[in-house]
């Protein structure tokens, strides 16, 4: 899966101009709308590849769907990252507030809920890293599916996020996140590397979205939408 994910974004005819495009939106992201454009693309090469369709990257047209599901990939990001940050920020009010009380002669009692605490925090913590993991999952599930509310599924979630298959796949997107961040760092030192940065950051992107659709392809998810009448690209909601 590796080699076909690193291969898979320079397939077809239009490779160049495709990563051009890609590249440019990249670059312009602080001006939100490109932000959104290039997260509906790569909703689309996820959902492309889950069902099957392998041969060449999807083309960068129907720029309104494309737009809607950049949108709806970040409003689910958002809740992923927002639960398990609500409740980071409740521990750290929490342990603040015990430590007050400790520094005043809180005791034992006041040793045991900062232990209570830091246990809490741990737990916490699993629920980012959970959070982390399935959020390629919830993506995947809007992807194949065309509704918002299939990202937060659990049946869903356990289905898919349970598959070995998508578990290489999430590995294998790491991977190459993290390669591309380690080789984007080097490239910051020089003006022509800080120019191929956006370009370089696309083609990993498109490589990541490559894996994880194929770690889904064969899941449930993906599977039960195989019938005559499949819900793909009806409204996210």
């Amino acid at each position: 899966m590796l080699e076909d994910a690193i291969g898979y974004p320079w397939r077809g005819e239009q490779n160049v101009a495709r990563i051009l495009i890609g590249g440019i939106l990249g670059a312009l992201v602080f001006f939100i709308v490109p932000l959104f454009l290039g997260n509906g693309y790569l909703v689309r090469v996820v959902r492309q590849v889950a069902v099957g369709d392998t041969e060449t990257p999807p083309a960068f047209d129907d720029w309104g769907e494309m737009f809607v599901d950049g949108l709806v990939s970040l409003l689910i990001m958002f809740v992923y990252i927002l639960v398990p940050s609500v409740v980071f920020t409740g521990l750290l009010v929490g342990i603040s507030s015990v430590l007050d009380t400790t520094g005043t002669g809180g005791g034992a009692i006041s040793g045991m809920a900062v232990a209570l605490l830091l246990v809490f925090g741990l737990v916490a913590l699993l629920m980012a890293l959970a959070a982390l993991y399935l959020l390629p999952a919830a993506w995947a599930a809007y992807a194949v599916t065309g509704k918002f509310g299939s990202a937060f599924s659990p049946s869903t979630l356990r289905t898919v996020g349970g598959d070995k298959r998508y578990l290489v796949g999430v590995l294998i997107a790491v991977v190459i996140h993290f390669v591309v961040q380690f080789v984007s760092n080097m490239m910051f030192l020089t003006i022509v590397g800080i120019l191929v940065i956006p370009f370089m950051v696309f083609y990993g992107n498109v490589a990541s979205a490559y894996a994880i659709g194929a770690g889904v392809a064969e899941t449930g998810l993906v599977t039960d939408q195989r019938e005559p009448e499949s819900n793909v690209g009806h409204s996210p909601y």
